[in-house]
């Protein structure tokens, strides 16, 4: 089984309007729907594009004004999933719950109710600067989908329990400032595809509003196989070019992925239960840092 998927680096172009980022995102979907692609990925927070149309707003006060399109937002992505056909994982936006705004993935699948995934883990910034909650859990989604946004990516425990669950395809929709995030995303992407032996699809915010909280970014977007047989030894098998806006589409072969978690050079996915990781043996004392411990004698050598 192989499923055409596509993944977009979405460039922050300063909206003067609303209709103006809504027709950034038609033209994503539109460009992906071309290709024949049945899923999209788009990235983290790409609603941050609608903040110059209030260019006093206060920083810390950016994700309380955002949160008004969060119904528009949603509207919007099931109604060009159920006319497309395609499963749109709509990056992030800043939605209202009884316990404050939260960081969420609004899933659009053909003619069914939306899905709704939530980032679990917030950065400093996020915590400090917005006051965001964190979301609690792990969305179920159709064709073997599912969904890390961003920092949450970066924990283990996240892209195990989606694979434990059945997921082939973790999407981690992002957005990262400098190189050092966006290469922690990345990296983690990598190492979820290593240890799960699974697809991961990147995708990445670039471009810039020239102040905070958007003075700059970071990254690109990429489909991520495990690297291992039969995929190529490059197992990015599809990038943009770093901080450029573009779409990058490749089908996913499913059966070649279960190839090589049973029939691999390594089986990282079959044997993950085959050890307890426990400690043995005593534990040494530890050594004080200042201690200049003895000194050295050259004349031994």
């Amino acid at each position: 089984m192989k499923i055409r998927v596509a993944a977009a680096a979405w460039e922050i172009r300063p909206a003067r309007r609303d209709s103006s980022y809504f027709a950034h995102f038609y033209d994503l979907v539109s460009e992906a729907h071309d290709e024949g692609a049945k899923v999209l990925v788009v990235p983290e927070l790409h609603v941050l594009e609608l903040l110059p149309i209030v260019p006093d707003l206060d920083v810390q006060n950016a994700a309380k004004y955002l949160v008004q399109y969060s119904e528009a937002i949603e509207g919007w992505i099931k109604r060009i999933s159920d006319s497309s056909g395609m499963i749109i994982v709509g990056g992030s936006h800043f939605k209202q719950s009884p316990d404050g705004i939260k960081n969420v993935c609004a899933i659009g699948i053909p003619n069914q109710e939306l899905v709704f995934a939530e980032k679990n883990k917030l950065t400093t910034y996020e915590r400090d600067m917005w006051e965001i909650q964190e979301g609690s859990g792990l969305a179920h989604l159709p064709s073997n989908l599912g969904v890390t946004i961003c920092y949450d990516s970066e924990f283990p425990e996240s892209g195990r329990a989606l694979a434990e669950s059945g997921v082939l395809i973790q999407c981690v929709p992002s957005w990262t400032e400098t190189q050092r995030g966006f290469q922690r995303v990345r990296w983690s992407c990598q190492a979820r595809a290593v240890e799960n032996q699974n697809f991961v699809i990147h995708s990445s915010l670039v471009g810039e509003l020239g102040y905070e909280p958007v003075p700059h970014t970071f990254g690109s977007t990429a489909i991520i196989a495990p690297s291992v047989e039969p995929f190529p030894v490059n197992p990015i098998l599809r990038e943009t070019v770093p901080n450029e806006e573009g779409l990058v589409i490749t089908d996913l072969d499913l059966e070649m992925l279960n190839e090589a978690r049973t029939e691999g050079e390594v089986t990282n996915w079959i044997d993950r239960g085959n050890s307890t990781w426990t400690m043995v043996g005593t534990p040494f004392d530890p050594c004080p840092i200042d201690d200049p411990g003895t000194s050295f004698d050259p004349s031994l050598n």
